[in-house]
Protein backbone atom coordinates (compact mmCIF):
# COMPACT_ATOMS: atom_id res chain seq x y z
CA UNK A 1 0.00 0.00 0.00
CA UNK A 2 1.29 3.41 -0.90
CA UNK A 3 -0.30 6.71 0.11
CA UNK A 4 0.95 9.81 -1.70
CA UNK A 5 -0.10 13.35 -0.85
CA UNK A 6 0.16 15.89 -3.63
CA UNK A 7 -0.66 19.57 -3.26
CA UNK A 8 -2.32 20.61 -6.51
CA UNK A 9 -2.65 24.33 -5.70
CA UNK A 10 -3.49 26.56 -2.74
CA UNK A 11 -7.00 25.17 -2.49
CA UNK A 12 -6.66 21.51 -3.46
CA UNK A 13 -4.77 18.51 -2.12
CA UNK A 14 -4.91 14.97 -3.51
CA UNK A 15 -4.27 11.77 -1.59
CA UNK A 16 -3.50 8.90 -3.95
CA UNK A 17 -4.07 5.41 -2.56
CA UNK A 18 -2.29 2.63 -4.42
CA UNK A 19 -2.64 -1.05 -3.52
CA UNK A 20 -4.63 -2.83 -0.82
CA UNK A 21 -5.88 -0.95 2.23
CA UNK A 22 -6.36 -3.68 4.80
CA UNK A 23 -5.56 -4.46 8.42
CA UNK A 24 -1.91 -5.22 7.72
CA UNK A 25 -1.16 -1.74 6.31
CA UNK A 26 -3.68 0.51 8.04
CA UNK A 27 -1.35 1.57 10.92
CA UNK A 28 1.40 2.63 8.50
CA UNK A 29 -1.11 4.34 6.19
CA UNK A 30 -2.47 6.30 9.16
CA UNK A 31 1.01 7.78 9.64
CA UNK A 32 1.38 8.51 5.94
CA UNK A 33 -1.88 10.51 5.78
CA UNK A 34 -1.21 12.62 8.89
CA UNK A 35 0.17 15.56 6.83
CA UNK A 36 -3.36 15.99 5.43
CA UNK A 37 -4.41 17.33 8.80
CA UNK A 38 -2.13 20.35 8.39
CA UNK A 39 -4.32 21.71 5.58
CA UNK A 40 -7.17 24.07 6.37
CA UNK A 41 -10.01 25.49 4.29
CA UNK A 42 -9.29 23.47 1.17
CA UNK A 43 -10.60 20.66 -0.98
CA UNK A 44 -9.11 17.24 -0.36
CA UNK A 45 -9.58 14.55 -2.98
CA UNK A 46 -8.86 10.92 -2.23
CA UNK A 47 -7.97 9.30 -5.54
CA UNK A 48 -8.85 5.61 -5.30
CA UNK A 49 -8.30 4.74 -8.96
CA UNK A 50 -5.29 2.57 -7.94
CA UNK A 51 -6.93 1.11 -4.83
CA UNK A 52 -7.38 -2.63 -5.41
CA UNK A 53 -9.09 -3.59 -2.13
CA UNK A 54 -10.39 -2.00 1.07
CA UNK A 55 -11.23 -3.75 4.34
CA UNK A 56 -13.26 -2.53 7.30
CA UNK A 57 -10.11 -1.13 8.89
CA UNK A 58 -9.45 0.83 5.70
CA UNK A 59 -12.99 2.20 5.78
CA UNK A 60 -12.49 3.26 9.41
CA UNK A 61 -9.29 5.05 8.40
CA UNK A 62 -11.09 6.96 5.64
CA UNK A 63 -13.85 7.87 8.08
CA UNK A 64 -11.30 9.25 10.54
CA UNK A 65 -9.61 11.22 7.74
CA UNK A 66 -13.00 12.61 6.74
CA UNK A 67 -13.79 13.72 10.28
CA UNK A 68 -10.40 15.36 10.84
CA UNK A 69 -10.52 17.16 7.50
CA UNK A 70 -14.01 18.50 8.16
CA UNK A 71 -12.80 19.76 11.54
CA UNK A 72 -10.22 21.77 9.57
CA UNK A 73 -12.97 23.21 7.33
CA UNK A 74 -11.88 21.10 4.38
CA UNK A 75 -14.21 19.44 1.89
CA UNK A 76 -13.33 15.83 1.24
CA UNK A 77 -14.21 13.94 -1.94
CA UNK A 78 -13.48 10.42 -3.12
CA UNK A 79 -12.94 9.67 -6.79
CA UNK A 80 -12.01 6.74 -8.98
CA UNK A 81 -13.52 3.83 -7.05
CA UNK A 82 -13.18 0.53 -8.87
CA UNK A 83 -16.28 -1.64 -8.98
CA UNK A 84 -15.14 -4.07 -6.26
CA UNK A 85 -14.21 -1.21 -3.90
CA UNK A 86 -17.46 0.62 -4.69
CA UNK A 87 -19.32 -2.58 -3.76
CA UNK A 88 -17.69 -2.50 -0.30
CA UNK A 89 -18.74 1.14 0.18
CA UNK A 90 -22.28 0.32 -0.95
CA UNK A 91 -22.67 -2.88 1.08
CA UNK A 92 -21.45 -1.25 4.29
CA UNK A 93 -23.49 1.93 3.81
CA UNK A 94 -20.34 4.06 3.67
CA UNK A 95 -21.49 5.29 0.27
CA UNK A 96 -23.79 7.66 2.19
CA UNK A 97 -21.04 9.03 4.43
CA UNK A 98 -18.78 10.50 1.73
CA UNK A 99 -18.99 12.87 -1.20
CA UNK A 100 -17.82 11.57 -4.57
CA UNK A 101 -16.41 13.21 -7.68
Amino acid sequence: MEATIRKENDNQVTLILDGRLDTSVTPQTEKEVEPLFDFKNCEIIIDCSRLEYISSSGLRLLMAVNQRCRANSCSLYIKGLKENVLDVFTTTGFIHLFQFK
